[in-house]
């Protein structure tokens, strides 16, 4: 089984198609966000999402957030006494999702397709996508957010050729992109 999934700067989500339709899934807590938040806790084990982000706040020397931003970079996030990348970091997240998903569609999660915003150039793509191998699947794809923002719409609008301009109001991105759709291309002008 493949999904996609929006690997946030704050929050992150994960979807899938099916009965033709997109279907949004839900986390261990029963909620389509899951923030992008890793804590170590006090017995040594990773925690993600919501606890890690309160956690934040009362244990900042142990809890991470915003890494994205560095995907790509050598940065190195001390948590505790253990070390890691802004891939690692993210390689959590993914995984997490990717469990969640497991769960809630009882299936095995082979492969996915991640968004990443317009201005994530190869580098940090590519760390995007070592990120996925980490947590132990396939990227089969990495689409810019405003490129799958613009192809949903035009699927919708049963592959009508349209220009699009698309605002993406995310959590540590603001990205305005002017996309072309036509012959079931997407093109970012």
């Amino acid at each position: 089984m493949m999904i996609g999934i929006d690997l946030g700067t704050s929050n992150s989500l994960a979807c899938c198609f099916k009965d033709g339709k997109c279907v949004l899934i839900p986390n261990r807590f029963h909620e389509y966000l899951t923030p992008s938040a890793i804590s170590i806790m006090d017995d040594g084990t990773v925690e993600v999402g919501k606890i890690a982000k309160q956690r934040k706040i009362s244990h900042p020397d142990v809890s991470a957030t915003n890494f994205k931003r560095d995907m790509g970079s050598d940065k190195i996030y001390k948590l505790g006494d253990k070390s890691f990348t802004p891939i690692e970091l993210s390689s959590l997240v993914i995984k997490s999702l990717v469990e969640d998903a497991r769960i809630f569609l009882n299936e095995d999660i082979e492969e996915a397709i991640i968004s990443v915003p317009a201005y994530f150039d190869d580098t940090k793509r590519n760390a995007t996508k070592l990120a996925g191998e980490l947590a132990g699947i396939k990227v089969e794809r990495i689409i810019n957010e405003p490129s799958a923002a613009a192809l949903a719409q035009h699927i919708h609008d049963d592959g009508e050729d349209k220009t699009f301009l698309i605002i993406d109001f995310g959590g540590g991105t603001l990205d305005i992109s002017v996309v072309d759709a036509f012959d079931n291309v997407i093109e970012i002008a």
